[in-house]
């Protein structure tokens, strides 16, 4: 309805749409309030709207300079556009895409943006940083800072083994948030840190070296892992 001006945070998780309205009198929409809203293909914002709009079905702020949410069911490739400078606190979590490309003007990518979820982001092999992104990096599609010090995300799609890269000392919270395809992780040296629920039900997880440089493991990091042998 038209009185409606506030969707708060996950509002309506799990509902099953397979489109919504968002009308112009909306000001104010919480972080991922469609988030595993299965088939939703579109989320559509009316065009008087003053703070939001929507592309291609793309819940965006106004100006588009924020993507807020990318819908469960729209394709299975997505390169961001150019005007985009944050993507949104778990934006792509609940989607089918397979690729994300991120362009060279994203200067914020939000807290668990790629994060595997239960059956859904599963089939995400890819994530892509433009070479001319400041911020941001990618190699073998996992999402890195620019110096590439901290794993952000490794996509939940790729399976088996992974070594990470000598020159991480950080492994971000949630970084392997239910990869359950990984069977093993090679830790360097180099890490220090072990972010909050990092490996978090990566079921396929069965051993995992913790070096002797890593002084801190975050709450939860290996929740539900199938380990047998740390």
């Amino acid at each position: 309805p038209n009185s409606v001006t506030t969707i708060r945070d996950r509002a309506f998780s799990g509902a099953r749409l397979l489109s919504v309205t968002i009308g112009s009198n909306v000001t104010s929409i919480g972080s991922a309030p469609f988030e595993d809203c299965y088939p939703l293909i579109a989320i559509t914002v009316n065009a008087l709207n003053p703070a939001y709009s929507s592309v291609a079905g793309v819940l965006f702020n106004k100006n588009q300079t924020t993507l807020i949410e990318y819908p469960h069911g729209t394709g299975t490739s997505y390169t961001i556009s150019n005007s985009v400078t944050s993507i949104g606190e778990n934006a792509f979590s609940y989607t089918s895409l397979t690729s994300v490309t991120i362009p060279s003007s994203v200067t914020n990518v939000g807290n668990g943006a790629f994060n595997g979820a239960f059956n859904d982001c599963y089939l995400l092999t890819a994530i892509t940083v433009d070479p001319l992104n400041s911020f941001y990096s990618s190699v073998a599609g996992v999402l890195f800072d620019k110096t590439q010090t901290t794993l952000i995300q490794f996509p939940a799609g790729i399976a088996g083994s992974y070594t990470i890269p000598s020159s991480v000392t950080n492994i971000a919270d949630c970084a392997f948030f239910v990869c359950e395809g990984l069977t093993n992780v090679t830790i360097p040296n180099s890490v220090i840190s072990i972010g909050d629920y990092a490996f978090e039900v990566c079921s396929g997880l069965t051993s995992v070296t913790i070096p002797t440089s890593v002084t801190s493991i975050g709450s939860g990091a290996f929740n539900g892992a199938g380990l047998t042998s740390v």
